[in-house]
């Protein structure tokens, strides 16, 4: 994420670009939450997304750096796989009756993917 801000701050400054207001940003957030990417706002939220994270990789370029993680968020879209769809699914795969047990798997699982920087996808 923090590579998308980069290039997408870097490219407003620019541009001279008002930000997308926060009341927007958390209506769609929202809606993401509530639905996954196959939320509805004002606007389709996937053009709005593939629009955001065009928007940054054209601030990186212009910042002469090549993009290392955005294709993550490009997989997703791609996808229409969340992080909360990838532990929903975990859930369904590992729940074998016990809360604390399976809870504790989904975290262990997902910690050793945070450690070794591989994408929740």
């Amino acid at each position: 994420m923090i590579e998308y801000f980069i290039g997408y701050l870097y490219r407003a400054i620019n541009e001279e670009r008002q930000l997308r207001s926060l009341s927007v940003l958390r209506e769609e957030r929202m809606a993401v939450v509530r639905s996954g990417y196959n939320a509805q706002s004002h606007f389709n939220i996937i053009d709005t997304i593939r629009n955001q994270i065009d928007f940054a990789k054209k601030g990186l370029a212009d910042l002469g750096l090549k993009e290392e993680f955005l294709n993550i968020l490009d997989k997703r879209i791609e996808n229409r796989n969340s992080p909360g769809d990838y532990v929903a699914k975990l859930w369904h795969e590992k729940f074998n009756g016990s809360l604390e047990q399976t809870v504790s798997e989904i975290i262990a699982h997902i910690w050793e993917k945070t450690k070794t920087n591989q994408p929740i996808i």
